[in-house]
């Protein structure tokens, strides 16, 4: 997703790695509610959590995402939407995800080039969602490095807003360049929002998508 010749390694890593949508996802035909015990959360919510965990189709999701039209300025869409199987230290996650919905966005060119990411990882329940946000949490305690396709990946901690029922981030350097990600752990969701670059990574621009991210998809999923 980043272009390959300024953002190596980084680039065919760091804007996919993480919670790894499974190549055998299944979508379901219609949204249904799915019954299940509420999520502990280990930061505050937001003020206007998920109200049930409904589970949305495929065609909900990706309505849900972040369009072109509501991007800053400047932004032009990006064609590269695969999404990997890359995850953190390669950790095992404990359930598959059951829809996996992304788009990607980026900015300027060279070594100005930005990039940016809008997902959303819909589990089969909240519980089987809270347990794959918990399993991310617990391997980034101890994954603090790695080296992949020839090239070192850093991970540290980031600070992020409390949005959904818990949230999280992630900086990644390698070669010179830079991504954030950041995740919120929404009812039966995970939703991802990434930004990177090598001059500028775009922290104030993944902060503004992830509100407005999970703003989009609290919405789809009162309906």
């Amino acid at each position: 997703m980043f272009h390959r010749q300024y953002f190596g390694a980084l680039g065919a890593a760091a804007m996919s790695v993480a919670l790894a949508a499974c190549s055998n996802t299944a979508a379901p035909t219609a949204a249904k509610p799915a019954a299940s015990p509420s999520v502990a959360a280990s930061s505050p919510a937001s003020s206007s959590p998920t109200p049930q965990a409904a589970l949305l189709t495929k065609a909900q999701l990706t309505s849900a995402l972040l369009s072109l039209s509501q991007m800053p300025p400047g932004w032009s869409t990006d064609s590269n939407s695969s999404t990997g199987d890359k995850t953190f230290c390669n950790y095992r996650q404990p359930h598959k995800v059951q829809i996996h919905v992304l788009r990607t966005f980026q900015k300027g060119g060279g070594l100005t080039a930005t990039v940016a990411s809008v997902g959303i990882r819909q589990y089969a329940s909240a519980r089987d969602a809270a347990e794959s946000f918990t399993a991310m949490e617990k391997a980034l305690e101890s994954c603090h490095q790695e080296t992949y396709q020839g090239s070192v990946l850093k991970y540290s901690p980031m600070s992020v807003d409390k949005l959904g029922d818990r949230s999280l981030g992630v900086r990644i350097d390698s070669d010179g360049a830079t991504a954030l990600q950041q995740f919120t752990l929404d009812g039966p969701t995970l939703i991802n929002v990434g930004t990177g670059g090598v001059a500028d990574a775009g922290a104030d621009t993944a902060t503004k998508l992830l509100r407005e991210q999970v703003d989009r998809y609290e919405a789809a999923a009162r309906k």
